[in-house]
């Protein structure tokens, strides 16, 4: 199973509570699909870079993120569900990547300034704080 991002822009038009089942919808379409959903971010009312092309006068919309694994055919089905619901604006399917380790723990220098090019040993030997 490969991670996904899924990027949903949904016509605020339908207001909030809709908005919301309608990215439910989305989330149980994954998992009838044999995906899996980890987590799924609302980010809520955006203003869009630009207008879309079909619709010049939307100014903002309604954000979501849904992140998730599944196999790697259920992108092409999905994105073909998602182009026939007209409340969706824009969709955008992207490879996932994996978790990015925030926080070093044990690091022998860890909190300390490292000069570029220096390595590990010379910062220990010179005592850098």
């Amino acid at each position: 199973m490969n991670p996904y991002e899924l990027t949903v822009i949904i016509n605020p038009n339908i207001g909030d509570e809709k908005a919301l089942v309608l990215i439910t919808k989305i989330e149980d379409k994954i998992k009838s699909l044999g995906g899996e959903v980890e987590k799924t971010d609302r980010l809520g009312m955006r203003k869009l870079a630009y207008p879309p092309k079909d619709a010049p006068k939307l100014q903002q919309a309604y954000y979501a993120i849904v992140f998730f694994k599944s196999p790697s055919s259920l992108p092409a089905q999905l994105n073909n569900y998602l182009r026939v619901i007209e409340d969706v604006v824009r969709h955008l399917i992207a490879k996932g990547t994996p978790q990015v380790l925030t926080e070093i723990e044990g690091s022998p220098i860890e909190g300390k300034a490292v000069e570029v090019g220096e390595t590990k040993k010379e910062a220990e030997t010179l005592g850098q704080p």
